[in-house]
């Protein structure tokens, strides 16, 4: 269903006929639960349950679809993300403080914090927590003093028996490591919020 198909299609769907929702379902089906399938990384389970909530929410928002707006496929997606967003934001603690971050800005700068911001922040964690395993355990901890815990050199060195020129050799190295890791997720710089948000998860 595009946007240049028939409005008596639209008109069907808005009073919930049987056939035309049924006939737009049989469409859809296999791109809308493939979409969510990979929104929620494989998780069958999930996927089938977001994918119904999806599909109830259509049905029950399908007024508010405009056609001239653009097509079917495109709405439906747009409701599958707010829903996968919807249920990390309420059952996925590791993203929590970094959503908290995102709508701290978002407030500041007047926009809304928009479905796509927390799936970012759900794949940030991902990305970060698998960086920081791929460190080892030593290098993950000095990381997590330094940045979390807020320790100074000499107050590390004490808590895992080196010496503050050690510490600050492991933290060169560690900083450098994970930078390379995360190179292809974060450009810019090291982020020490998305360590927060990794540790909580380890």
């Amino acid at each position: 269903m595009t946007s240049g198909e028939p409005l008596d299609d639209v008109a069907a769907l808005r009073s919930l006929d049987q056939d035309a929702w049924s006939d737009t379902y049989d469409r859809y089906v296999t791109v809308s639960y493939s979409f969510i399938a990979h929104l929620v990384r494989g998780d069958r389970t999930l996927a089938e349950e977001l994918h119904q909530e999806t599909w109830l929410t259509a049905m029950s928002a399908i007024d508010q679809f405009a056609p001239d707006r653009g097509e079917f496929r495109g709405w439906l997606f747009g409701i599958a993300k707010k829903r996968v967003a919807m249920h990390y934001r309420r059952t996925n603690r590791r993203v929590e403080y970094l959503v908290d971050d995102k709508q701290d800005q978002a407030a500041a700068n007047g926009d809304p914090l928009l479905p796509e911001d927390v799936i970012e922040c759900v794949e940030r964690a991902d990305a970060v927590q698998a960086a920081l395993n791929e460190l080892g355990d030593e290098s993950r901890q000095v990381l997590v003093n330094k940045y979390v815990d807020a320790l100074s050199v000499a107050e590390i060195a004490e808590r895992i028996g080196k010496s503050p020129k050690a510490v600050e050799s492991m933290l060169t190295r560690a900083r450098s490591r994970l930078r390379g890791l995360l190179r292809w997720y974060f450009p810019d710089s090291l982020n020490s919020s998305s360590i927060h948000v990794a540790r909580e998860s380890l």
